[in-house]
């Protein structure tokens, strides 16, 4: 930074000023161990002030040199703002987790660049955050950061963030040593937890300090898995109807206008239960959606999607040798092998978000695809 010489003061005038971060905007996050050198400060210090912004970069400096921060700042691409000390310091902005959930599977590799350049990690870091679900990718951050982040992320990638100490948890348990999975159950229970199953989702709606407490204590099992609701996506399915075996105007409208059925179809999946209308709804929406259907008398069922897992099934293909090569590039093909005559499953399941990322590779590679169903 150049040398500055301090300019004359007039009446009135503040001697201090202080440098606001905004927003880190579209600033490259390995900008951040620029400014704590040149501030003599920890990088992780600078770095939690940019993403829990709007937050003091910088206090008790003069005019000039603040102006010229200011320009450096903003030329970077940080959102940020010049005021007087003597001026109300921001309130501390509460702070969020942000997962996200690839909406449009060709979208991944733009997201994982994305997110790599925001978050200043190697892509392969990245990827493995984003398909591991609930794709929880940030945490501890600022409303404005969010913002950033969503601006730079752009279609096709659903953003959902949550504040934790205020959120809602589910719990989950894997398959385990009898023993250590039934003192996990009696150890809910005895906490005055209502109980759903003995495995998988077992829990519902727990307070952040409950589920804190449980993690911390069963943590070291591995079998206990503690997730924030808002970030569990469901599938909502249309369930067989109560009332008059044909479906009304109103009902039929509301296939079309709020699950996007063609009107010439909407009649067939009516009479076609259990159908999915709706498909990766995050958990906020859930209630407002199926009270939508419940107000014309359409019954939904909703599905937690967020750890399934699928397989895929080709029902055609175009070129033998095209697809043999894509599967191959996943490790889903031994080479030199010829693949079976349609319909054939591929062997194995995924987890549903890499099912739809490899289900649109092997669409692109001119083959047929359709989900199958885990055993």
């Amino acid at each position: 930074m150049a040398e500055m010489t301090q300019g004359t003061l007039h009446p009135g005038e503040a001697r201090h000023y202080r440098i606001l971060i905004k927003s880190v905007g579209s600033a490259p996050p390995a900008t951040a161990a620029a400014l704590a050198k040149g501030l003599g400060l920890p990088t992780a210090a600078v770095i939690s002030r940019l993403y829990r912004a709007p937050a003091i970069l910088v206090d008790q400096i003069d005019k000039p040199t603040a102006q010229q921060m200011l320009a450096l700042l903003s030329e970077i691409g940080y959102d940020a703002e010049l005021q007087p000390t003597s001026s109300a310091a921001p309130d501390l902005a509460p702070l969020y987790d942000v997962a996200i959930y690839i909406t449009e599977a060709r979208q991944l590799p733009h997201a994982v660049t994305t997110l790599a350049n925001f978050g200043g990690l190697s892509e392969a870091d990245t990827s493995n955050m984003i398909m591991s679900p609930p794709g929880v990718v940030l945490g501890s951050v600022s409303e404005a950061t969010v913002r950033a982040f969503a601006e730079q992320m752009g279609d096709g990638v659903a953003i959902v963030s949550s504040q934790p100490k205020t959120a809602h948890y589910h719990l989950f348990l894997a398959d385990g040593p009898s023993l250590v999975r039934t003192r996990i159950i009696e150890a809910i229970t005895e906490a005055g937890i209502p109980t759903i199953d003995d495995s998988g989702l077992i829990a519902t709606d727990l307070d952040h300090t409950t589920a804190q407490t449980l993690w911390q204590r069963y943590q070291a099992s591995g079998l206990l898995r503690i997730v924030n609701r808002d970030f569990l996506r469901f599938d909502l399915v249309l369930q067989e109807s109560q009332g008059s075996d044909d479906p009304t105007p109103q009902q039929l409208a509301a296939l079309e206008q709020l699950a996007g059925v063609p009107v010439e179809l909407a009649e067939a999946v009516f009479r076609s239960p259990p159908i999915t209308l709706l498909e990766a709804i995050p958990h906020a929406e859930i209630v407002e959606c199926m009270a939508a259907f419940d107000a014309v008398g359409l019954s939904l069922h909703a599905e937690l999607i967020t750890f399934q897992n699928l397989g895929l099934q080709v029902l055609s293909l175009s070129d033998q040798a095209v697809l043999q090569r894509t599967l191959e590039g996943f490790g889903l093909h031994q080479p030199g092998s010829n693949l079976p005559r349609p319909p054939f499953q591929i062997p194995g399941v995924m987890p549903e978000l890499q099912a739809r990322i490899l289900r649109a590779a092997l669409e692109d590679a001119g083959a047929r695809i359709a989900f199958a169903e885990a055993a």
